[in-house]
This record gives structure tokens, C-alpha cells and sequence, in this order.
């Protein structure tokens, strides 16, 4: 792999939908030049990155067909990786990218513990990193508002018997379909008969917060579960994006249950809620621990989309530093800001 010019990282965005195209922005108003942009075959492909990401100009940078491009014919340092969650969907773009010596960057939920979504899936990805000198890391909103605020409430504790991790994320946020995914609408017996036991788009995602969170902190891991239930109410909530109220009784969502047990007997219960939201409540994110001190931290979510490109920019310098093969972000130390460069 070529070396940084004038310090400055060169970027390829993988992905040209809201996540990768709000990287590529933030990244350009830092200075860090995007030297490439691939997408899956569609209408993307062919256009100018800038007039995509909605900056009123040409970047001179045309999205590539992910597909047919030669990926070590580009002159890169990092890969933002912003398609899917799965490492199965993912794994030919992080074959290419890694191939071509490049590190990367993925906002897809397994990414970022690939050992515990996939334990055969993530020694193919450490074992071609390693064999490339690349880095790979995932990374986005999680990094600081579940892994490393999980990880960080712990340090001032002397005894610890028990974590629980909450959060509430407004599926009105998302468009039509990733919400109607989450169960929003369904009478109790059609989501018993169409969500419980499908692994669908999000089961198996959430189990993976607390399962990192107590291997970054030592402990050893021996069980971990999850299960899915809907989330109901006594009073009737009205839905903006489906244009009606709810009635009591009827599913807003779902809450996704895991558990994680370990060898020392401290274990960990995370309730993750995936639901349209009553007027007045917002999307929020907490730890509690049970111990010594007992403890909490809530962090309050705006800007998702913003926040999670952010998180993967913000990362650049700390994946471009780190040994080569799977580095996971409670692995590079607290996310720090990286600011704009002043004109």
C-alpha cells in the first residue's frame, strides 16, 4: 500500500447510499481527498460523487460498477464500506478491498465483532488482512453510544454483579419498509406467525452489543441468547408515516432481548427497542451497571445518519495506525473528534 499524500488519507467510498455519501462529505470538508466511489449496478453508476452527495459540483470522481472495477488499481489508503450488516452479503467487497491491500471501514453491524457474528467468516477477513498488511474495523454510531459507553462506565467500578443495556430507536426514522420490517402495525397474532423465529434483517445484530462490550472488559463469554417480542401499549399512539393510530393492543415495534453469560458469573441483559416513538419521547441509548459504584450513562441519539458517518471518518487515522487484520474499535481507544480544517 502507497503512502498518504501530504498526510492527508486517501478515501475510497464503497456504497453511495446515505451512510457512504454523508462520509464522503464530511471527509471533503476536512480536506481528505475521496479518490474513488463504487456502487452496485443501478442509476448511481456513471455520476459524479459531488452531484450525488448533494454538494452542487463535481468532484471529478465517477461512481465505478463495484462489480467490474479493479479494486488494486486504485491508489488508496482506507475503504469506507457503507452496503450491508451481514459479513456473508459483505464478504466480496471486503475480499477485493483487503486484496488490493487497502484497510477498511464497514458501518455493518457484524463488522463490528465479527468473531462473535461469525467466527469462520471473521478468520477468513483477519487471515486476508493480515496477508495484505490492511486493517479492518467496523465502526458507526455504536462505537461511542453502545460499545465504548458500555465499556467506559465500567473503569470506576470495584465490584460489578450484573450490566443492562437499553435502547429505543424511532423506526419512523428509517423509510417504509425497514420499518414495517420491525413489526409496526401487526395484530400480536400476525407477528407471532411473521416475525418470531425469522432471522429477518435484524435478529441476530443486537446480541452482538453486549457480547463485545464484556469480551473488550476480559470477561469470558460462555453464553449468549436472544429472542424477539413485540412491543405494545395501553394507549394509542399515532403513526406520522403510516397516516393512523395505533390502538392499544396493536404491535409499535420490537423489542429484541439478548443475554450473555460469562465464566466469572457477571453477566449481561440488553433490551433493544425498535419502535414508533409517542410525541415527546426521543431515541436514547443506556448502560446501567449493578455494583460498585452502581452506575448509568444515557446518551441521547440526534443525527444518526450524520453521527454514524462520522464515527467511521473520525476512525481513519486509528485503523490506518493499527497492526494489520481485525482491530475492533474497543480495541483503538475512545473515539476522538476529528475537526474540519480551518480555511
Amino acid at each position: 500500500m502507497s503512502k498518504p499524500n501530504n498526510g492527508k488519507p486517501r478515501i475510497v467510498i464503497y456504497g453511495a447510499g446515505q451512510y457512504g455519501l454523508e462520509a464522503a462529505r464530511i471527509a471533503i470538508a476536512r480536506g481528505w481527498p475521496i479518490v474513488a466511489a463504487l456502487n452496485h449496478p443501478g442509476a448511481k453508476v456513471g455520476q459524479d460523487l459531488g452531484r450525488l452527495a448533494g454538494l452542487d459540483r463535481d468532484l471529478g470522481v465517477v461512481v465505478q460498477n463495484c462489480e467490474t472495477t479493479d479494486c488494486a488499481s486504485i491508489k488508496a489508503d482506507v475503504a469506507i464500506v457503507a452496503t450491508t450488516d451481514r459479513l456473508a452479503r459483505n464478504l466480496p467487497a471486503y475480499e477485493k478491498l483487503l486484496g488490493a491491500g487497502l484497510n477498511v471501514i464497514c458501518h455493518g453491524a457484524e463488522a463490528y465483532f465479527p468473531q462473535g457474528a461469525n467466527p469462520e467468516i471473521a478468520k477468513t477477513i483477519d487471515a486476508l488482512a493480515k496477508r495484505n498488511d490492511a486493517t479492518f474495523t467496523g465502526t458507526g454510531i455504536w462505537d461511542f453510544s453502545r460499545i465504548w459507553s458500555g465499556i467506559l462506565i465500567a473503569g470506576p467500578s470495584t465490584q460489578i454483579k450484573s450490566f443492562f443495556h437499553k435502547s429505543v430507536t424511532d423506526a419512523e426514522a428509517a423509510n417504509l419498509p425497514l420499518m414495517l420490517v420491525c413489526g409496526v402495525s401487526l395484530t400480536q397474532e400476525d407477528y407471532a406467525r411473521t416475525m418470531l423465529g425469522k432471522l429477518g434483517i435484524i435478529s441476530g445484530l443486537y446480541k452482538l452489543i453486549p457480547h463485545h462490550v464484556l469480551h473488550a472488559l476480559g470477561y469470558r463469554v460462555t453464553k449468549v441468547t436472544e429472542h424477539m417480542e413485540p412491543v405494545l401499549s395501553d394507549k394509542p399512539v399515532h403513526c406520522r408515516m403510516l397516516d393512523r393510530t395505533l390502538e392499544p393492543g396493536v404491535c409499535l415495534g420490537t423489542r429484541i432481548i439478548a443475554a450473555v453469560e460469562t465464566e466469572e458469573g457477571v453477566g449481561a441483559t440488553t433490551h433493544i427497542e425498535l419502535r414508533i416513538l409517542p410525541e415527546g419521547e426521543v431515541e436514547h441509548m443506556m448502560w446501567t451497571i449493578d455494583g460498585m459504584p452502581a452506575s448509568k450513562i444515557r446518551v441521547d441519539r440526534t443525527n444518526a445518519v450524520h453521527t454514524s458517518a462520522a464515527c467511521m471518518v473520525n476512525r481513519v487515522p486509528d485503523v490506518m495506525a493499527a497492526p494489520a487484520g481485525i482491530r475492533l474499535v474497543s480495541q483503538l481507544g475512545p473515539l476522538l473528534p476529528r475537526l474540519a480544517e480551518p480555511r
